[in-house]
């Protein structure tokens, strides 16, 4: 019985399609026989226009577009443009979450897809019967496929209305979900698969696994459970109307067509011989919503919902804003039920409907505080929908219609000169339509900056500055911030400087920013200084020592000020520093240890500091001795006696020694041999000779015969003396006789060696100009 209706059916809408070409953008184009509709995520709704062969789409703005079909009917295309494919009498379409349009391409007995534009065969080998259940969909058979819809998972339900099946597609392999083949009417309560169906023509898929089939020859709503039972929903299997406002299951459908579930999951059932859309609450009570039950025309928008007259409508959808939608075949419209619960058609299907749109937004306004509104007014009921902002042609914000107004604050308008306008997308009854366009000044927000107080040593590097930064919005979090600097350098002197704030970042350009009162400065204080003190090598009692002081900075810079030199608690000497470096002069120190340290005073840079006790050694002045080895001689008269003389150098003296003898005998004479050494820090020897005499004998001396009679003749001079006179020419006699007859001398018995001692003397001039001498004794025994 669902067979021969088919047949008829389709041989009138053979005979009734003109040909013609595809539509393309065709506002308030006629439709021929619209029998299916859905709509996408975005709010277009798509409907199989059975007769034309095609599918259409009336967008959310109100074009009517071809998805495809050439208005030709047969099967090509595969492949290719969708739009220029072959289609032969459609009467299902759904859309994936993914875009995906699939078309149940009734007459070619297969499902079609369209994936951006490129029609291909999703199901169905396009041999009409029944096959391929738990095979590739593609190589399966259809008889008579007709209404779709996609389920929570993604998968296609068909309705196989000629093999009084519904069937589902996954990953590519079909299988059968409801219905044993058997057209008639059995199963409830039992499995889905096993039970009767006739001619099934109408499917929907909830969220929680359930799917709704219209078994429209049974006049029933059946209900498959998610674990797969199948039950009565809606109906009594009596065709008629009855049971409004009762129990949907004691209620009188006639030959229901289309299902789509609400938002609120309230179930809509296009009963097409009713002539109304009829909805089963949440509750499960049945009511209409849509028709009076009078077939007829009711052409015309504007028209209340309950009170217009349908004629045989096929299918029923919901959009984007809970709209319900009724596909009116035999009026050949669609009508959605607008705001105001009147009936309108599409957008795209109107060829007059205008929306008006004006835009209010201030001529000047602070970045982040620009806030335009926007009315939007239309003939089909209270426009809904988006409004999306322009500046210039590119999209700045976007806001959603509450009552036909909305209001937003457009933060992302940057500071600048902008041309604004406001578009309204549609609403797919009312058009979209775009407002004139405003100029606006945005200035620029102000912000904030409060930096961190720091603190530097001169001479070091100027350490990264930190702030906070207030005022921000907070979208530009992460996209504006503040960077603090300041006027200091590494060399600039001891003092407080200001830290200023400049903005970074791809949204600093929409900011003003102004250092807070309460800011911290940047601090730069005197650095740490180090002394290392230095002395003359070689320091003498009684000369100047050479005193230096080197002044090092931590970093960069140089010191100035001066420099106080200590032996001690003493202050020995101060000089000035110049180029880090103090030079004094300790006049005159005395001989020893001293402890020696170096005070720097500072200056306006950098702090006071003292050296580390340095331990001076301070000399006695270089000064020699004199010595002679074997300093105790003996010499036979007349010859040289010579010694070897020593000058020995202390400290070390670098002057020149001269050599001389004091307290010679008579007679002798002296030589040195050098008469002048350098001892140095060493020593240096002369050789010093003596020349003795013969006369230099010992006290046994000769004594002459003259000596002799001098001693005698004093006796004769007087009396007395005569009576000894003959005494002593005895005695002189004798000495001459003692004395031989040729040596006029008389010899006396030989008496000790003599010992003469003289003194050896060293003469120089030391460091300080003083002469100085030294000596030496010698002793030389003449034999």
């Amino acid at each position: 019985m669902g067979c021969r209706l088919y047949c008829c059916v389709g041989a009138a809408m053979a005979a009734a399609l003109p040909a013609m070409g595809p539509v393309w953008a065709q506002t308030g184009a006629s439709l021929l026989l619209p029998s299916a509709i859905a709509y996408d995520a975005a709010g277009n709704v798509y409907f199989a226009d059975t007769n034309r062969n095609q599918v259409l789409e009336a967008t959310l703005g109100g074009q009517l577009i071809v998805v495809a079909g050439n208005g030709v009917q047969g099967f090509a295309g595969d492949g290719a443009a969708a739009t220029s494919a072959e289609l032969n009498g459609p009467q299902g379409v759904a859309v994936g979450g993914n875009g995906t349009v699939y078309i149940a391409d009734t007459g070619n007995q297969r499902v079609r897809a369209v994936i951006a534009g490129t029609i291909s065969t999703f199901a169905g080998n396009g041999v009409r019967g029944f096959a391929g259940d738990g095979g590739v969909a593609t190589a399966a058979e259809f008889s008579v496929p007709v209404a779709l819809a996609v389920d929570a998972s993604g998968a296609l339900l068909v309705c196989d209305s000629g093999n009084q099946r519904v069937r589902r597609i996954a990953g590519g392999a079909i299988t059968t979900i409801a219905g044993n083949g058997v057209q008639g009417f059995a199963g409830d309560g039992g499995a889905a698969a096993a039970a009767e169906l006739d001619t099934p023509m109408g499917v929907a898929a909830s969220d929680d696994g359930r799917i709704f089939v219209t078994d429209t020859r049974n006049d029933r709503v059946r209900m498959v459970s998610a674990g797969g039972t199948i039950s009565t929903f809606a109906g009594t299997g009596v065709q008629g109307f009855a049971g409004d406002s009762g129990a949907a299951t004691a209620a009188e459908l006639a030959l229901p067509r289309g299902l789509v579930l609400l938002p609120s999951g309230a179930l809509l059932i296009a009963d097409e011989n009713n002539q109304r859309v009829r909805m089963v609450d949440t509750s499960g009570v049945i009511s209409t919503v849509q028709g009076n039950g009078v077939q007829g025309s009711g052409a015309g928008d504007g028209v209340n919902a309950l009170a217009t007259m349908l004629n045989s409508p096929r299918a029923v959808g919901v959009s984007k804003f809970a709209q319900p939608a009724v596909v009116d075949s035999s009026n050949k419209l669609v009508r959605v039920e607008a705001t105001n619960a009147s009936l309108y058609a599409p957008a795209g299907l109107a060829a007059v409907r205008t929306s008006s749109v004006a835009m209010s937004a201030p001529a000047t306004a602070v970045y982040g505080q620009l806030s335009t509104g926007v009315n939007v007014s239309g003939t089909a009921g209270v426009a809904q929908g988006v409004v999306n902002w322009l500046d210039g042609g590119s999209v700045v914000g976007g806001s959603t219609l509450s009552g036909g107004s909305a209001t937003t604050l457009l933060e992302g308008i940057g500071a600048g000169n902008h041309t604004l306008s406001a578009a309204y997308l549609g609403d797919g009854l009312n058009p979209a339509e775009t407002s004139a366009a405003t100029n606006v000044t945005v200035t620029r927000a102000p912000v904030v900056a409060t930096a961190n107080a720091a603190t530097m040593q001169f001479g070091t590097a100027v350490p990264t500055l930190t702030g906070t930064l207030s005022g921000v919005l907070p979208q530009n979090s992460g996209s504006v911030a503040a960077q603090f600097s300041s006027t200091a350098t590494d060399l600039s002197p001891v003092g407080t400087y200001p830290i200023e704030a400049v903005l970074t970042g791809s949204a600093g350009a929409n900011y003003a920013v102004t250092v807070s009162a309460s800011s911290g400065s940047l601090t730069v204080a005197q650095a740490e200084s180090s002394v290392r003190e230095q002395v003359s090598a070689q320091s003498y009692a009684g000369f100047p020592m050479i005193l230096a002081a080197a002044v090092s900075p931590p970093g960069l810079g140089t010191p100035t000020g001066s420099v106080t030199f200590l032996d001690g608690t003493n202050v020995v000497a101060s000089a000035s520093v110049s180029g880090g470096v103090a030079t004094g002069t300790y006049l005159a120190p005395a001989a020893g240890t001293h402890a020696m340290t170096a005070k720097y005073s500072g200056d306006g840079n950098f702090l006071p500091s003292t050296s580390a006790v340095l331990d001076a050694t301070v000399g006695a002045l270089p000064d020699f001795t004199v010595s002679v080895a074997n300093p105790a001689q003996s010499v036979q008269r007349g010859l040289i006696a010579t010694y070897t003389v020593t000058v020995a150098g202390q400290g070390p003296f670098s002057g020149a020694v001269s050599l001389a003898v004091s307290g010679l005998p008579a007679g002798a004479t002296v030589s040195f041999s050098p008469p002048q050494v350098t001892p140095g820090a060493g020593s240096a020897t002369t050789t010093l000779s003596v020349q003795t005499t013969t006369a230099m004998a010992s006290r046994a001396q000769a004594i002459s015969a003259w000596w002799a009679v001098g001693f005698a003749l004093p006796v004769f001079s007087t009396r007395r003396r005569r009576r000894k006179m003959w005494l002593a020419v005895v005695t002189a006699c004798c000495v001459v006789g003692l004395g031989g007859c040729g040596d006029r001398s008389l010899s006396i018995a030989a008496q000790p060696s003599q010992s003469y001692t003289f003194t050896v003397t060293g003469t120089g001039t030391n460091l300080a100009g003083v002469v100085v001498t030294h000596s030496a004794v010698v002793t030389m025994v003449v034999e």
